[in-house]
């Protein structure tokens, strides 16, 4: 070995010791894989310290042969090692231990190749059964020697099978990711093998770390900085991957419900100075009970504790803790106002079986009753309405397959002729499973999904053929209105699917009003005024629906071409109340001076609407007119109501 080189085993440990900086700078500690990885990197530190040390040695005769014999054993000792501990490595990364701890026998038939090799390696100090120490001092190999090296290509075997089998179905990107070493670790094997003066392979197992270390998360994007756990893109890709595996798990969620009320009254830095005191007291309470866990803070005053497989025993005992402490111990920076804190125990999959009824059971946690109890998971996910907000995807689908939307209509009241001069157009869902299905449970749902543009494109289509139907001009109706989401305000081809549509039934455009949210007007501008900029154009005129219920501002309403100004049901709550009449009084009158109409909604009684009338609005619809209304019972409606 005395030719032998051991540049690369130097370049190794100039890579590795920056690599040991980095990790331990950049990552969290306390997870296996951070654990694994760093068993890794000392183990690979150790062999390609004692690679270039035995190519030292052979060269300085004063050396013995037992301190020669001995860094050769603790360097096959430890390049032995690294193939099982990437497999142990892969796991954690793909949060796979139930794989093989299903199966206790397999685990235990996996280690029996590396305790064998282990075994030699010792027995070598006795006799030279993997190899021995030649006359020219280079290294005299025998059958032990080979069984390392089938040894190693079998860890390097089952890895990749492994990663192929779990990981591959579940997450692409890691299956490139984990299976990259493997090929890259053989190539330096091979070179290895027909050149072994190199000494490359600690080299490319060097330069395979350094991948991984580089490729994982960076700190900054998976810690929440407030409370040192994990982000919630963390926590949905860790929860993808746990629910595709089929992993049982046992999860601590504990919601802050009224976070953002708090929020409002201490304000943006002092509720982010709480959480880390929470997160603080979440830690300790796991350090007490021993329990192995990755905790997450999905913001919003909203955090998810996964425990490992061995805390399950105690998670109800470690939940009602953590639940009583964060009551005890965490104040408000406000006197007299305490927090409101949700708990729940949930074990996947028996009670939640997929990742979408997982975050919809954390939204809804906000809102169960608890009295400071533990929730149960079940008493949320066995409603009816948790089981059809599940199933709204295929409820929608059904839906739309099966005709089961249908568009009501709500006259509206004008006061200054007298008469029902127009009516807003209604989506209704009644589904034969579930019965009648709120818009407000629906719609978000179909605008995630983006079914809202085929929910859209319908309802546009039955209105203006509505509107073009013999019975809509004998009831003198000057317009109808139709709401837009948010998620259709945003599309391109609005306006021309619009545009399209009345001219395809020879619809005026003057027939219709265009109704935007007053959240919607604060999305993409430049799309929203596009849009609203061709139909108006063309004709079309629009409203702006719910006013009040957003960020009022005045300034955006006067850049859009609006025609009409919706008062949300809001404002009749605050004049029935009392003390806002000249508030409301004020504002109709400003809104009425930028030549705008005023129509109010959620109008019930007839004090209401004398009071209204009397401000000098243009419109009143509500209850104490018309409900929502069919289609032929609009038209009777409007007939027995003809002026």
């Amino acid at each position: 070995m005395a030719n032998d080189i051991a540049a690369y085993d130097y370049c190794a440990l100039i890579l590795l010791f920056v690599i040991v900086v980095y990790y331990f700078r950049t990552s969290v500690h306390g997870t296996y894989r951070v654990r694994i990885m760093t068993i890794i990197v000392w183990a690979a530190i150790g062999a390609a310290a004692c690679d270039a040390t035995r190519i030292r040695f052979s060269a300085l005769g004063t050396v013995n042969e037992f301190r020669l014999i001995n860094v050769n054993v603790i360097y096959y000792l430890l390049l032995s090692l690294v193939p099982p501990l990437f497999l142990l490595y892969s796991i954690a990364t793909t949060d796979t231990w139930h794989k093989f701890s299903k199966v206790r026998i397999r685990s235990f038939l996996c280690m029996i190749p590396i305790l064998i090799n282990i075994g030699l390696l010792i027995c070598n100090f006795f006799k030279p059964v993997v190899f021995g120490i030649a006359a020219d001092r280079s290294l005299d190999k025998h059958w032990g020697y080979a069984v390392g090296l089938i040894i190693f290509g079998f860890y390097m075997a089952l890895t990749g099978w492994f990663i192929k089998q779990y990981v591959r179905p579940i997450d692409r990107k890691r299956y490139y990711v984990l299976v990259l070493p493997l090929w890259v670790v053989l190539v330096g094997a091979l070179i290895d093998l027909f050149s072994p003066r190199q000494h490359i392979i600690n080299f490319t197992i060097t330069i395979c770390i350094l991948g991984l270390v580089l490729i994982n998360r960076r700190v900054e994007d998976s810690i929440d900085f407030s409370t040192g756990m994990h982000t919630y893109k963390v926590f949905a890709e860790d929860m993808d991957t746990n629910f595709k595996s089929g992993k049982q798990m046992d999860i601590i969620l504990i919601n802050i419900v009224n976070y953002k009320y708090a929020l409002r009254i201490i304000g943006y830095d002092a509720m982010l100075r709480m959480m880390s005191p929470m997160s603080g007291e979440i830690l300790r309470i796991m350090r007490r009970y021993h329990a192995q866990a990755m905790c997450y803070y999905n913001g919003d005053g909203k955090f998810a504790i996964e425990l490992s497989q061995r805390s399950f025993g105690a998670a109800r005992e470690i939940t009602d803790e953590i639940s009583r402490s964060i009551r005890q111990n965490i104040r408000m920076e406000v006197a007299d106002f305490e927090l409101e804190i949700n708990t729940c125990l949930v074990n996947c999959p028996n009670d939640i079986s997929d990742i979408n009824a997982l975050f919809m059971l954390i939204a809804d946690l906000d809102i169960a009753q608890t009295d400071g109890k533990i929730v149960s998971a079940s008493t949320i996910t066995e409603t009816k309405e948790f089981t059809m907000k599940k199933e709204m995807s295929t409820i929608i689908d059904r839906a739309l397959s099966n005709h089961y939307f249908s568009v009501f209509y709500q006259p509206i009241y004008d006061t200054n002729t007298g008469r029902f001069a127009s009516a807003e157009a209604l989506l209704r869902l009644r589904d034969p499973k579930y019965g009648y299905i709120s818009p407000s449970m629906f719609i978000p749902i179909a605008e995630k999904s983006g079914a809202i543009h085929a929910i859209g494109s319908f309802v546009f289509e039955e209105v203006i053929k509505f509107i073009a139907s013999p019975d809509f001009a004998p009831m003198g109706v000057d317009y109808i209105e139709i709401n837009l989401s948010v998620m259709q305000c945003l599309r391109s081809n609005l306006a021309d699917e619009i545009i399209s549509l009345c001219e395809k039934y020879n619809v005026d455009p003057a027939k219709l009003n265009l109704e935007i949210t007053e959240t919607a007007s604060g999305y993409s501008q430049s799309k929203l005024y596009g849009n609203i900029q061709t139909l108006a154009e063309r004709g079309y005129s629009f409203s702006l629906d719910d006013f009040g219920t957003g960020y009022s501002n005045l300034m955006r309403i006067a850049s859009l071409p609006l025609d009409i100004v919706k008062l949300d049901r809001a404002f009749v709550q605050m004049e029935e109340s009392g003390g806002h009449h000249v508030i409301i009084k004020n504002l109709i009158e400003m809104l009425k001076n930028m030549n705008l109409k005023v129509l109010v909604e959620g109008v019930e009684t007839e004090e209401m609407v004398d009071s209204f009338r009397q401000m000098g609005v243009d419109e009143i619809q509500g209850f104490y007119y018309s409900r929502p209304l069919t289609k032929s019972a609009y038209i009777r409606f409007m007939k027995e109501n003809a002026v």
